[in-house]
């Protein structure tokens, strides 16, 4: 029996404002079946549905994955495969899917793994990647900074690794900071390095911290949607920080 397949599309939804999609993500979130919105559990808020559903029509079909946040590779590699499966039922009844996620669905996103797995059944005219603005690209937009320019390099590096060998890059984001916070602000401190602190980017609850001090942080929970920003020409510049629109 052949399979007439649906497409499936990874959807990046940018990294909060719903102004920042791009017009292809809108065209294909108003035209799919269904919607496909990971969670870290079923019964929390999704932060990449708040930010699509402006444009998608009332009535669009759900589908809830959940993607627990997890070191537990056995329970990560379940949900995967688990989601997997869900979406390949619905794209083997020709139905068209967009999964949906923050940032850039290339760039440390579940969708990348949920792929690998698609693609062992999925033929590759069927899937379509749809890039999203990173949540790094808008910080520096929000605060009028560069990441980079002329020759300079620029490192991305997830926090959950060591970062202190690499703190003397020139221009340096770190993602997935809230676990290992005041433990960074307080290597920068010794490395005489300047930091802006941005959370929750486009959405309600959005701060900016300009220089940001470890022990502001001690007890404080850090909110999982936050990054550093990490420059050598940062001095001077908090004074004038923009107004939020």
């Amino acid at each position: 029996m052949t399979i007439k397949w649906g497409k499936f599309y990874g959807v990046g939804v940018g990294p909060g404002d719903p102004r920042l999609l791009t017009l292809q993500a809108v065209d294909v979130l108003q035209s799919v079946d269904l919607v496909a919105i990971p969670k870290s559990k079923l019964d929390r808020d999704s932060v990449a549905w708040d930010i699509a559903k402006i444009h998608c029509p009332s009535k669009v079909r759900l589908i809830e994955l959940e993607m627990p946040m997890t070191a537990d590779h056995q329970v990560l590699t379940k949900a995967w495969q688990e989601g997997a499966q869900t979406l390949l039922a619905e794209l083997k009844q020709g139905k068209s899917v967009a999964f949906i996620t923050l940032g850039d669905p290339s760039l440390y996103s579940t969708y990348s793994y949920l792929l690998d797995i698609l693609q062992e059944e999925l033929p590759q005219e069927y899937i379509v990647t749809v890039p999203g603005i990173t949540a790094m690209s808008a910080a520096a937009a929000r605060i009028n900074l560069p990441l980079a320019t002329g020759d300079e390099p620029l490192l991305v590096l997830p926090s959950t690794e060591d970062v202190g060998e690499f703190l003397n890059f020139p221009n340096l984001v770190l993602m997935k900071v809230s676990r290992r916070l005041p433990e960074i602000l307080t290597l920068l401190k010794e490395r005489e390095r300047k930091a802006v602190l941005l959370t929750r980017l486009g959405q309600t609850g959005e701060k900016i911290r300009w220089e940001p001090k470890a022990e502001d942080f001690a007890s404080d929970k850090i909110d999982y949607l936050s990054l550093l920003l990490v420059k050598k020409d940062l001095l001077g510049r908090g004074n004038n920080e923009p107004q939020k629109n």
